[in-house]
């Protein structure tokens, strides 16, 4: 999970569209696809967080149509892309067509050159390759289905490192330089295993809701996107929104998921499978 090539497929046509942001009960803007996700993305600020609220639903209830289900936020600078999923498998495979299986989804935030894809650090890794500062309770923490999953990055001050966060009770910082500009964020399901990696996908007959986004349940309200200037908003406060749509088949056009319109005043949307 991974907003993985969220962050490179999608964002090649986003970061040209540098505008500013302010309340748009405009439109959602043009589709951006990915191999292996559908959400939401938002251009046109300096962000500093990124948040959403999701209930988590059971992995095997999709065994047959995919292979693994992320539930994910994102931040996108110029070199690099920081991503915090929780992750789990539908089948014990990890591909789709298996056997149903409902495990508990683990914690992952990973890193990733947006020039070459490839991984910078990991909570997950080994050695090298394994993010900074990670506490023992981040791997070892799970969160079952059905379950609430609160998830943010934030870039806060002095600005000199990410403040990750699941359910404001597992956290940590990852260290980045102070002069860090995140030109974009983003919402979604990640099915893939990385954002270079097309995702694991049966068709539905019909299409299949996952996962439905959403600020929390006031009070209080929260801000899915905050930028340095000080502004926030959902979704829909922004004038660049764009709905990210996963594709694949043999054209790779194909759209196989894609969030639904935006609801509560722009704030939550729902993500399907396409038939």
């Amino acid at each position: 999970m991974r907003l993985r090539y969220a962050a490179v497929a999608l964002l090649s046509a986003a970061a040209v569209m540098m505008l500013p942001a302010g309340n748009a009960a405009a439109s959602v803007g043009p589709a951006f696809n990915s191999p292996e996700q559908a959400g939401y993305a938002v251009t046109g600020a300096r962000f500093t967080d990124v948040e959403t609220w999701v209930r988590l639903p059971s992995p095997g209830k999709f065994a047959g149509h995919v292979g693994r289900l992320s539930m994910s936020v994102e931040l996108q600078a110029t070199a690099w892309i920081a991503d915090l999923s929780v992750t789990a498998c539908t089948d014990p495979s990890c591909r789709a067509g298996g056997r149903p299986a409902s495990p508990r989804y683990r914690l992952e935030f990973a890193v990733y050159s947006r020039e070459t894809g490839a991984l910078v650090c990991s909570t997950s890794a080994s050695g090298s390759l394994r993010c900074p500062g990670v506490p023992a309770s981040w791997n070892q923490a799970r969160i079952a289905a059905g379950r609430v999953a609160a998830m943010s990055i934030s870039y806060p001050v002095p600005h000199d490192q990410l403040l990750v966060s699941v359910n404001n009770e597992l956290y940590f910082y990852y260290p980045v330089g102070t002069h860090t500009v995140f030109s974009q964020a983003s919402i979604g399901v990640e099915f893939g295993t990385s954002p270079f990696a097309r995702a694991s996908f049966r068709a539905p007959r019909t299409a299949m809701a996952v996962a439905s986004f959403d600020r929390p349940t006031p009070p209080p309200y929260v801000a899915e996107f905050a930028t340095r200037s000080g502004s926030s908003g959902g979704i829909a406060a922004w004038w660049a929104d764009h709905r990210v749509r996963m594709t694949g088949g043999s054209s790779g056009k194909t759209v196989q998921a894609a969030p639904g319109a935006l609801f509560d005043d722009g704030y939550g949307f729902t993500v399907y499978l396409r038939p």
